[in-house]
């Protein structure tokens, strides 16, 4: 029987919706406690344990190219997804299924899983347009085999998050990562929603700060993030592709419209870079991202960092656009008109890493 709306839309949502306050302080920081692989294996053994057989083999996926890169921002309707459908679950499998995630992710990352699957649902009430809005249409897969020494992967997303965690990998993963929301903000029954809050008023706050400077302006418009998927157009028609098959990403090179140096800003303009990093260091739980930050947070790397912006500063119109660009780090955060309805805005947010996107574990071929 499928559950498309269930998930943990309940006790457990009531649970986060009442104690937001104390995940945005603790996204406003790096993440501690959650991540470690032990965990996360044990999480996943018990859930293999409540599926079928069927689902088990719809859960487990080769840990090659072709299945790390088949994630995508575009809802289930535009691209359709592998993997475990958690709208499929029974209640016991809801939450072993949630288990995983909550062994993987921080609070915050756990906090805005949820509830950027309670917006599609919103999604769903306001447009009923067969685009496959559903907070029951995400997914989970496990590529490779889970192990405390060698690579394997764990995939939790759907339409506006992509979770992509790589364990024992040549390098540190916690990316690609890709999280959005629409509407920015919204209700569902008496309980309101900003999915994105901490992370967009980190990068507004950047945006304002640096704004008084002229090299911090990028040229350009931007539509959508710089370094997401790769997604074909054709007027008239549904738009085609919408996975990662563009990556290896190449980046900027040189000083040329990279925006400002972070040593060039003031001691309080250089804490808001670092506290705008860390909002979306925070999404995975520590033992994944802990020494990533303090890789991207170490003098050397601070140094050659950048960060721009355009449009908007406050993030108050289609086309803003703020951006951190380190040696390793790639943060956006852009500002679309909503699909459902073109008057709104809606987010989207990457994060991606120049050296270890998929744990370093995934090449060109």
């Amino acid at each position: 029987m499928k559950r498309s709306s269930r998930w943990v839309l309940g006790a457990a949502l009531v649970v986060i919706a009442h104690a937001a306050s104390s995940a945005d302080a603790l996204c406003a920081k790096p993440s501690n406690g959650n991540g470690q692989v032990k965990a996360v294996i044990a999480s996943i053994e018990t859930l293999k344990k409540a599926l079928s057989a069927e689902q088990r083999a719809a859960l487990e996926r080769p840990f090659v190219r072709g299945s790390a890169i088949q994630w995508s921002n575009l809802p289930v309707g535009i691209v359709p997804r592998a993997g475990l459908r958690l709208g499929d679950l029974d209640v016991k499998q809801e939450h072993a299924a949630h288990r995983v995630a909550a062994a993987a992710l921080s609070a915050c990352g756990l906090k805005m899983l949820d509830e950027i699957r309670i917006a599609d649902n919103h999604l769903k009430n306001v447009d009923a347009r067969r685009i496959g809005w559903d907070g029951g249409n995400y997914y989970m897969s496990v590529l490779g085999t889970p192990s405390e020494r060698t690579p394997w992967m764990l995939q939790i997303g759907g339409h506006h998050v992509a979770y992509n965690f790589t364990f024992n990998g040549d390098r540190e993963g916690a990316t690609p990562l890709f999280f959005g929301s629409e509407p920015i903000h919204f209700n569902m029954g008496d309980t309101g929603y900003e999915p994105l809050a901490t992370q967009s008023g980190a990068m507004s706050k950047l945006a304002q700060a640096i704004a008084k400077h002229p090299e911090a302006k990028l040229s350009g418009t931007f539509t959508d993030v710089v370094k997401g998927v790769v997604v074909v157009f054709v007027e008239g028609q549904m738009p085609t592709g919408g996975t990662d098959t563009g990556f290896p990403m190449s980046y900027p090179e040189g000083t040329a419209d990279r925006g400002i140096l972070y040593g060039a800003l003031a001691p309080e303009e250089q804490a808001l870079v670092r506290a705008a990093l860390e909002s979306y260091a925070s999404l995975p739980g520590a033992a994944i991202t802990e020494s990533l930050a303090a890789t991207y947070e170490s003098p050397g790397a601070l140094a050659s960092t950048y960060v721009g912006y355009s449009g908007e500063p406050d993030l108050s119109a289609r086309g803003s656009y703020v951006r951190i660009d380190g040696p390793r780090i790639w943060m956006e955060l852009v500002v679309q008109p909503a699909v459902a309805d073109n008057k709104q805005l809606h987010y989207h947010a990457l994060w991606r890493d120049k050296l270890s996107d998929y744990g370093g574990e995934i090449g060109a071929k």
